[in-house]
């Protein structure tokens, strides 16, 4: 009986449970948002051990009609999406939240959920401060090499000390921390919406959980069958192809940038050979930067990320000019968001995203072809050159994933896939490659766009809130995917540049 009553307790300690917390977001008039806690076993197969602690904000209905709400799931891996950049900040509001989720709650609640291990987690592995405060940026520009390895060394050691359990901190654990979130709500079924990594993430609860899954929407996909390094110098070197296959189609494009091809290869190569002095306008004030071969196409690539491909050609060819308004507009975006420019170094110190990467990624990689890869296609293999996961995995120590983890996911649940045609990062060959055992998907490209389609295209966003309520892949679009990059507005905008 004493057994018994012992493991009734585990079990108990064991079930995911919630926590309502005072909110600390600031809604529009007319808009309600609700805080929670979702608290889950870092090992499920511990009953009494370490627990996880997640930051869940739903944003409701205007009016409840439909009983599934749509799930978001972040991208990464390590986005913290309830967490502000700064403190004081409103995340929601940083993110806009409640104007890119207007039409969705119109019927169903949105719920956003943290990444385990991530911010708005607890515990939360990253490894230096975060927020992109004045000083955590200064903080973070100033740290060296070894610098940089020694915090990663530091960081791991910690992680052993408090003993938490790394292998917990993987993407079947995520899609389990979704299915307890389902559970703790009492829901029957949600739709998920997720994100670049938030996509495998999906999928990942597709493949466990299917019961639990009306619908999804996938934008921005990476199947775990792909490999998002052992290419990626191919990969950006076919969408540079893409480009100038586009400019040479398109009449003002080909009459401005007859070489667009020779312009654009030029410019990389000589900031190569002679790096581009920068003064950049930040928040934390001027910042001072050279922008060598590598950096200068990190914007070029950060460009077509944002679905502004068609700018390149004119950015490009002012450079040539020595006219670098265009470029230092874009480098002050690239590292106003995402950093990379003014450091000293290629960083990576979320703790998350060095478990998940190292062990569903770099540990597949074979590393003697993705040398050749970087070798065979010249400039276009600057950034894949950049890359310190190789080094930084060997000191993150996790083991590597399962086969079985690789595998396409085979589903019957009604998915849309979304791809932008310039996506370098989840190109749309990897789309297509997940709807293959996706019996009823629609794989739609957005032909001028980058990465995460739905907040660059107002027909993504459309097709996405259209798909949730009716969730019917046969049902004809309500408007156009195919659309060219628009090079005529590009040449404008540049013409009217102060």
């Amino acid at each position: 009986m004493a057994v018994f009553l012992l493991v009734l307790a585990g079990n108990a300690l064991a079930a995911p449970r919630l926590e309502r917390e005072r909110c600390t977001f600031k809604p529009p008039r007319g808009d309600r948002v609700e805080c929670f806690v979702l608290i889950v076993p870092e090992n499920r197969e511990l009953p009494v051990g370490r627990e996880i602690r997640l930051k869940v904000a739903v944003l409701k209905a205007k009016r409840t009609t439909s009983p599934e709400p749509l799930v978001y799931l972040s991208g990464g891996p390590g986005d913290a999406p309830l967490v502000a950049s700064s403190a004081g900040a409103d995340a929601l509001a940083e993110g806009d939240w409640w104007n890119e989720t207007a039409n969705i709650r119109k019927r169903r609640d949105v719920i956003i959920m943290s990444q385990r291990g991530a911010g708005g987690a607890t515990p939360n592995l990253d490894c230096f401060d975060p927020r992109s405060s004045e000083p955590a940026k200064a903080r973070r520009r100033a740290v060296t090499e070894k610098q940089e390895r020694d915090i990663l060394v530091s960081c791991r050691a910690s992680i052993e000390r408090r003993k938490i359990d790394l292998t917990m901190y993987t993407t079947p654990a995520l899609a389990d921390d979704v299915a307890d979130l389902v559970a703790a709500f009492s829901l029957a079924k949600v739709n998920l919406y997720g994100v670049s990594y938030g996509t495998r993430w999906a999928l990942e609860v597709m493949r466990r959980h299917p019961r639990l899954v009306r619908a999804a929407v996938l934008d921005g996909v990476y199947p775990p069958q792909v490999n998002g390094e052992q290419n990626e110098p191919e990969i950006v070197r076919r969408t540079f192809d893409r480009l100038y296959a586009d400019c040479a189609a398109d009449p003002v494009c080909r009459e401005r940038h007859p070489k667009v091809r020779a312009t654009v290869e030029g410019a990389i190569e000589a900031a190569e050979r002679a790096s581009l002095l920068l003064t950049l306008q930040l928040e934390d004030g001027a910042q001072t930067t050279r922008l060598d071969g590598a950096k200068l196409l990190m914007v070029l690539l950060h460009m077509m990320r944002e679905g502004e491909a068609a700018l390149i050609p004119e950015t490009t060819a002012a450079i040539a000019r020595g006219d670098l308004r265009l470029l230092r507009m874009f480098a002050e975006d690239l590292e106003s968001n995402d950093g990379g420019l003014l450091e000293q170094n290629a960083q990576q110190f979320d703790g998350l995203y060095n478990s998940i990467e190292c062990r569903e990624t770099w540990s597949a990689i074979d590393r003697a072809a993705r040398r050749k890869q970087i070798e065979a296609n010249g400039l276009y293999g600057l950034n894949a050159r950049l890359s310190k996961s190789s080094a930084f995995c060997q000191l993150w120590r996790v083991p590597a994933a399962p086969m079985a983890e690789r595998q396409p996911v085979n589903s019957e649940i009604p998915t849309l896939l979304l791809s932008g045609g310039y996506d370098w990062l989840t190109p749309p060959a990897w789309g297509s490659d997940a709807a293959k055992t996706l019996s009823s998907s629609r794989h739609v490209v957005f032909r001028s766009q980058g990465h995460g389609v739905v907040v660059q295209d107002p027909c993504a966003s459309r097709l996405r809130d259209g798909f949730i309520d009716d969730p019917n892949p046969k049902r004809a679009l309500p408007c156009r995917a195919d659309t060219p990059p628009n090079f005529t507005a590009a040449y404008e905008r540049v013409r009217n540049l102060p």
